[in-house]
């Protein structure tokens, strides 16, 4: 009976160091339609574009894909901006290629808290700027998503 004690005061103290296990769900995604209708100025443009991002609630990781077609001009910049609602400009809080931008776009970095509390009130946009539209010409309001809606559009396995 003192060995079966022991063995189980082993695997509770395992559990209890190594801590929950990291699901997939634990994770927040948002995601955003990128138009030019969405700008503050007026774009006349046939892009489009889809930004999904999502957040590991534990590190505050912030994770990225970007993807765009027929831009009108070559890319220059394309971030995440905030704090600000639809309609209205904000600076930029995530750089999302600070090495070049090519669709898609793909990245991660860590957040603050006041940034990550940005993105969960729905305040962070993605905008793509070019070069013939240097205020932006594709913009979409990121929108908290339902994991499951996600998987059952095909963007989520």
């Amino acid at each position: 009976m003192s060995v079966l004690r022991l063995v189980l005061a082993v695997v509770c103290a395992a559990v209890a160091v190594m801590g929950p296990a990291k699901a997939a769900d634990d994770d927040i995604y948002f995601a955003a339609v990128l138009t030019p209708d969405d700008q503050s100025t007026p774009t006349y443009s046939p892009a489009t574009g889809y930004a999904l991002v999502w957040l590991e609630r534990e590190t505050l990781t912030l994770h990225w894909k970007v993807t765009y077609t027929d831009l009108t001009s070559p890319p220059t910049i394309a971030g995440l901006y905030g704090p600000e609602n639809v309609g209205a400009n904000a600076g930029i809080i995530v750089d999302l290629a600070p090495g070049g931008i090519a669709s898609p776009i793909e990245g991660s970095t860590v957040l603050t808290d006041g940034k990550s509390r940005y993105l969960i009130t729905s305040r962070v946009y993605a905008n793509i700027h070019t070069k013939k539209y240097p205020n932006g010409e594709l913009r979409g309001q990121l929108r908290r998503q339902v994991t499951q809606e996600l998987r059952d559009k095909g963007i989520l396995k």
